[in-house]
Parts: structure tokens; C-alpha cells; sequence
């Protein structure tokens, strides 16, 4: 795993968020941000929640799908559990629970 600066982690997982808030505005998707956490919001009332763990430079994802913390590896945010990419678990997990397709721009 390539380790992050507490810097570069702070700067990449800001960008992060701003990808993911830009990408819901495209799709009129309701967001809401306070602070270090993100949340987007479905119809049935589901939610997926990003937020960032700055005492541990991790990313989280939480959903009714499950929960997964990510450290930045090999050029992305990656769970710690089995290595997949953030951006994957995002996209299926706003699919599934949203009915909608993501436009998720890739680093």
C-alpha cells in the first residue's frame, strides 16, 4: 500500500467528496454535506453515506448493503477487507438502492 501524507489523504479524500457531490448534482440526486460527511438520499428512503476518518486517514461507505473503510493503495481508495476500489462500491451501492446510474467521473 502507498501511504499517504496526512496532507495528500486530506486533499484526496476532500476530492473525493467533491466528485461524488458533483456527480449527484448532475442527476439532481439529494445530497447533503456537514462537514466530513456526505449523504445522499433515495426516494424509498435509503441513504449511502461517505464520511471521512481523518484520525486514521480512511474514507467510510456505509449503506443498508454494508459498512467498508478504505485506505488509498496502489492509486485508489481501497477497502481494507478484500482491496476493492471506493469508486466500484459507490456505483453498485447507488444502483441497487437508487435505481440510478452514478456519472461518477474516475480519478
Amino acid at each position: 500500500m502507498d501511504e499517504l501524507t496526512h496532507k495528500d489523504y486530506l486533499r484526496q479524500a476532500e476530492a473525493t467528496l467533491q466528485r461524488i457531490e458533483a456527480a449527484a448534482d448532475a442527476i439532481d440526486l439529494d445530497s447533503k454535506r456537514e462537514g466530513s460527511v456526505l449523504t445522499l438520499e433515495f426516494d424509498s428512503g435509503d441513504q449511502v453515506i461517505v464520511n471521512l476518518q481523518p484520525a486514521i486517514d480512511e474514507l467510510w461507505l456505509a449503506s443498508r448493503l454494508g459498512a467498508y473503510h478504505f485506505r488509498h493503495a496502489d492509486g485508489a481508495w481501497r477497502d481494507t477487507r478484500e482491496g476493492r476500489e471506493f469508486d466500484d462500491l459507490l456505483l453498485d451501492a447507488v444502483t441497487a438502492l437508487g435505481g440510478v446510474v452514478l456519472p461518477l467521473q474516475r480519478r
